[in-house]
């Protein structure tokens, strides 16, 4: 079994040769855009020498000034695009250090948390054994889990009451002469009528066997009442009794240091949340400087665009055609040669804009990766699966999953699903939420009970146990020889 901080380590590790490879992918969209612009550079300097070969001192002089200007205004632009993108990535080198930084800041507020959650897991195991010698509070437990039963026994037969009711109530309620008489209260002190309407009741009334009927009906209502004040009855005293078994808990926790523990661990906890706020802020800071950085490197910066507006004026469709059509119509090895190295530079164009699509794709389907590889980060934080107690089943899989991710072969929710899945708590020292108190309420019967006395483990102390699912002793025995419990929870 992976512990939960290893699972975050290799899910961390794996974050890291995932965004290695995206500034790899960068470079080599970078590569692929300098290549086609500098080819439309070579394509406008070709065109330049034949027209100096082709065209008449007019129209070689205009063209020539004019691509001239181009490559001056060229030069000017990828010289100031050149001084944008030393900052910018000077800015995404200092970003990435500064995630870097607080990454490390994370892995020692870590330590930290380990620590305490250790120290509150040592006193509570402490403090529990010398509860299960005291006869009070086992004598307490035993009323406890008295009164916890016989709670919910009558809730259960409440809720079947009620079932019956509907069922069995449903005769009663289709005939439609017994409903006439017991909404007029026929039969009761609450009857009013006149003496011809009382002869005509009193005819519905044995048309419908009403005398026989009445009261077996008020039964079937008055039942479920009694049973539901009789549960809510029952549950208030089973409360009592959780309350009283707390307050002895709550005692002998405080005089085991078991209070302050619980305060220096949430202390704890509090202060890793808040750095990880900051590493998430550091995050999307980063994403907009790569993303600025992913746009120079394909060429789709304003840089790069005027460039080619700039090269697109310059060599105006008809030049090129005109030429072309000059030196097919010679036979001189000079222009020939010139129109032969267009062709190339025009086919290097195509294949070199093919491969910058080819880059961009697998780009940006790196950078989902790398955002789903930290959304599953972010939640793996945010339930707190890196607990101490937390661990993973099935360790080969979850990293075999995470490399998966890596190159593309699966999405990152079905990672997070299976690391839900695969998650378990864990004793640590001995000590157990649901110890006494812990193990009585149950999810949905107790809605005012105390939070709980012992350390849960999960996003916050001061839930309702959501999600959580312990095994119950076999007998009511003290014995500690439990199993782990998992937890169905997560976001």
């Amino acid at each position: 079994m992976l512990s939960g901080r290893e699972t975050l380590g290799h899910l961390s590790s794996t974050l890291t040769a995932a965004r290695r490879e995206l500034e790899r992918l960068d470079r080599e969209l970078q590569v692929n855009s300098d290549a086609l612009a500098q080819n439309r550079q070579r394509e406008a300097r070709a065109l330049k020498q034949l027209a100096g070969i082709r065209l008449d001192a007019i129209q070689q002089g205009e063209l020539a000034r004019r691509i001239d200007a181009a490559d001056h205004r060229v030069k000017d632009t990828l010289a100031q695009r050149e001084s944008a993108l030393v900052e910018l990535n000077q800015n995404a080198i200092d970003a990435r250090q500064n995630l870097s930084s607080l990454e490390a800041r994370r892995e020692t507020m870590h330590d930290a948390v380990d620590v305490a959650a250790k120290t509150l897991a040592v006193r509570e195991a402490d403090v529990q054994t010398k509860l299960e010698d005291k006869p009070a509070f086992q004598a307490q437990l035993e009323k406890t889990r008295d009164a916890d039963a016989i709670a919910v026994s009558a809730m259960e037969k409440s809720e079947i009451a009620v079932e019956d009711r509907r069922e069995k109530g449903e005769p009663y309620e289709g005939d439609e002469l017994f409903m006439y008489l017991w909404r007029r209260h026929y039969g009761t002190s609450d009857y009013r009528a006149n003496p011809l309407a009382r002869l005509l009741d009193a005819w519905v009334a044995k048309l419908c066997n009403y005398k026989d009927a009445r009261p077996n009906y008020w039964m079937l209502l008055e039942i479920p009442k009694r049973l539901k004040d009789h549960a809510e009855r029952v549950q208030r005293d089973a409360e009592k009794e959780v309350e009283t078994l707390q307050a002895l808990e709550r005692t002998a926790a405080d005089q085991g240091g078991v209070t302050d523990a619980r305060a220096a661990l949430v202390d704890a906890e509090n202060k890793q949340d808040a750095l990880d706020e900051h590493i998430a802020e550091a995050e999307q800071a980063a994403h907009k400087l790569q993303y600025e950085l992913s746009r120079f490197a394909a060429g789709e910066d304003s840089y790069i665009a005027n460039c080619l507006e700039i090269l697109s004026e310059a060599m105006e469709q008809r030049d090129i055609l005109e030429l072309t059509r000059l030196a097919s119509a010679t036979m001189t090895t000079e222009d020939d040669a010139i129109v032969d190295e267009l062709r190339h530079i025009r086919e290097k164009n195509y294949s070199y804009q093919i491969e910058l699509e080819r880059s961009r794709e697998l780009h940006q389907a790196h950078v989902k990766r790398v955002q789903e590889l930290e959304q599953v980060r972010h939640r793996f934080k945010r339930n707190r699966y890196d607990d101490l107690r937390s661990g993973f089943n099935n360790g080969d899989l979850i990293k075999n999953m995470m490399r998966e991710v890596l190159v593309g072969a699966l999405r990152g929710n079905t990672l997070w699903d299976v690391l839900k899945r695969q998650q378990r708590y864990n004793d640590v020292s001995g000590a157990w939420p649901d110890f006494g108190s812990g193990g009585i309420p149950r999810m949905g019967r107790r809605p005012n009970i105390a939070r709980p006395t012992w350390h849960w483990p999960g996003r916050s102390q001061s839930n309702n146990r959501g999600g959580f699912r312990l095994p119950r002793s076999r007998s009511r025995s003290t014995s500690r020889g439990r199993g782990g419990f998992r937890t169905g929870g997560g976001i």
